[in-house]
């Protein structure tokens, strides 16, 4: 296995500053950087995914009006803040219910 090599250089104030500037606007435009306050709109795989369910049982719940689900031009979107959610919802009804006997 090659080791990487690694370079020091000296750099100035402005040299930093300028990197380190130019850095976080790449980060930024690239999309690297998402902010959690701003709802994403996920598809089928996605939302699957993001839950640990499979794209067939989404599309199940979906037909039985389960789980909060949208439909523009034909194409279910769902809101990632209302599954998640809905998921936290689905947990505490697990914990309120008593087990079998």
């Amino acid at each position: 296995m090659e080791k990487e090599k690694i370079l020091f250089t000296a750099l100035s104030v402005s040299e930093l500053s300028s990197l380190m500037e130019n850095s976080v606007r790449n980060a930024i435009s690239s999309g690297n950087l998402k902010r959690h306050d701003v709802d994403e709109l996920l598809n089928t795989r996605q939302a699957a995914v993001l839950i640990n369910y499979k794209a067939s049982t989404l599309y199940g719940l979906v037909k039985l009006n389960k789980i909060p689900f949208s439909k523009t031009a034909g194409k279910l979107l769902f809101s990632r803040k209302k599954l998640l959610a809905w998921v936290g919802a689905k947990g505490e009804t697990a914990e309120k219910t008593p087990p079998p006997i």
